[in-house]
């Protein structure tokens, strides 16, 4: 068995971008964000993500975290805080740090956080 054979869903990969901005008297301003179109698009890959999360009361809402691991082929041009969507449910992602797994695949744990409103 191949480790293709593993890759049975699809993602789209965003590389987090930051633009500066004078805003005078020596001070800049960084803002950091997301294009409109991945920078990798439709990659084959495989999403491990538990059904168990996190959730916390707030005061305002619940906050929910959800953690698992993201198999990629190997090679793969994935960073740290990438936006990563998954093409099956339109769920997004946040990548931490990337793990090269012997040349053989890309291994990275990948959270997603929300919130919500009037729960519990």
């Amino acid at each position: 068995m191949a480790i293709e054979d593993l890759f049975d869903h699809k993602c789209d990969i965003y590389h987090m971008v930051g633009e500066s901005k004078d805003l005078g008297y020596g001070i800049d301003e960084t803002k950091f964000g997301y294009p409109d179109t991945p920078d990798i698009e439709d990659l084959e890959c495989h999403f491990n993500v538990s059904p168990d999360g996190t959730l916390t009361q707030t005061e305002s809402a619940n906050e929910y975290i959800h953690v698992g691991k993201l198999q990629l082929p190997a090679g793969t041009d994935v960073r740290v805080n990438d936006k990563i969507v998954d093409k099956e449910n339109g769920l997004i992602y946040t990548a931490q740090v990337p793990k090269n797994i012997r040349d053989h695949h890309m291994t990275v744990t990948i959270h997603r956080k929300g919130t919500v409103k009037g729960a519990l």
